[in-house]
């Protein structure tokens, strides 16, 4: 089959951090899908060390990014001049090329392209810079000593910015058109050119590989903002594609781990609350008791109890329905 060719785009990831090895998966099924005009990767030595990179992609060896914020403050202003091409398509370990039969030239009449968020309301809805195209106009113009770049990078550029940058010219796509090119909030369709997000791996990836990333993760992923979105895509994809099991229990495993990090006052935290919730709400009771019993032990406060009694109740009555 006849491979996609924009020679137009250059694809670049940006990646520091142990997820590097899935960020190399992540630009090599872009390439099998589509010819570019160039592929970079942008990391540090340490970081890549004896790593190899996919045939025909160009490092660029940068400063180690020792923080989520440095990475954003890269992004803003430091991608612009390893970019030889008019576009570049930024891709991070999380997300690639699905169904290069979507691409559309009109993207290309844009500065900024990504999949629109659906908790920010227009006229800031496009979008998400983890699976985004965007402009060397677009880079060039953020070098204005006027742009302070914050983090997250894709907010400061398509919300934080988006006024000023329009006013020199630039444009983002409509929301309509974002949807066409790339999905992050919503669910993956084969009409999308592209996506981002760690739960939408398991929908996309062979069982064997999504075991592989279950057990690449950490226990700290309990307290990613992911969590929720990944433990719900295991288990409903568990119930439809039994081969998806062995990476369902092998996340149940990390979550007993990572419950270790809600011992004590950590426990009556909102974040230990919002974790209990999607326990409860994806079927995985026995940490949801778990978790509620480390909250009971620490001293729930009144509030803290009332929620407490809440989500006891709600697991009781979950169990009861499971059991009929």
């Amino acid at each position: 089959m006849t491979k996609l060719a924009l020679s137009q785009v250059t694809l670049c990831c940006v990646d520091g951090t142990p997820r590097l090895p899935w960020a190399l998966k992540a630009l090599q099924r872009c390439l099998d899908r589509v010819t570019f005009g160039e592929t970079i990767l942008c990391t540090d030595r340490q970081t890549l060390g004896e790593q190899p990179l996919p045939e025909g992609v160009r490092l660029v060896e940068i400063e180690p990014l020792r923080s989520i914020e440095a990475y954003s403050e890269f992004m803003v202003k430091g991608l612009a001049q390893h970019v030889n091409t008019s576009h570049v398509l930024v891709v991070q370990w999380d997300g690639f090329v699905l169904n290069p039969t979507a691409w559309r030239d009109e993207f290309l009449e844009f500065d900024y392209l990504g999949a629109p968020w659906n908790h920010i309301a227009e006229p800031y809805t496009v979008g998400n810079g983890g699976f985004s195209l965007r402009s060397l106009r677009l880079l060039q113009a953020l070098q204005d000593p006027a742009v302070m770049p914050t983090h997250p990078e894709d907010l400061c550029i398509c919300k934080s910015y988006r006024s000023f940058l329009e006013a020199r010219g630039l444009r983002f796509a409509p929301a309509a058109l974002a949807r066409q090119f790339a999905v992050e909030d919503d669910a993956l369709t084969a009409e999308v050119f592209g996506f981002h997000g760690p739960y939408h791996l398991p929908a996309v990836l062979e069982p064997a590989e999504t075991l592989a990333f279950v057990q690449s993760l950490e226990s700290v992923a309990i307290c990613s903002h992911y969590f929720g979105s990944l433990l719900r895509e295991l288990a409903s994809g568990a119930r439809n594609r039994p081969q998806l099991m062995p990476a369902l229990l092998a996340f149940q495993q990390l979550i007993q781990r990572g419950l270790e990090r809600f011992e004590g006052p950590a426990s009556l935290t909102p974040q230990a609350l919002g974790v209990c919730k999607a326990l409860i709400r994806h079927g995985q009771f026995a940490a949801a008791a778990r978790l509620l019993r480390q909250r009971r032990q620490a001293g729930a406060g009144p509030q803290l109890k009332l929620r407490l009694r809440l989500g006891v109740n709600l697991l009781a009555a979950r169990l009861s329905g499971r059991g009929r």
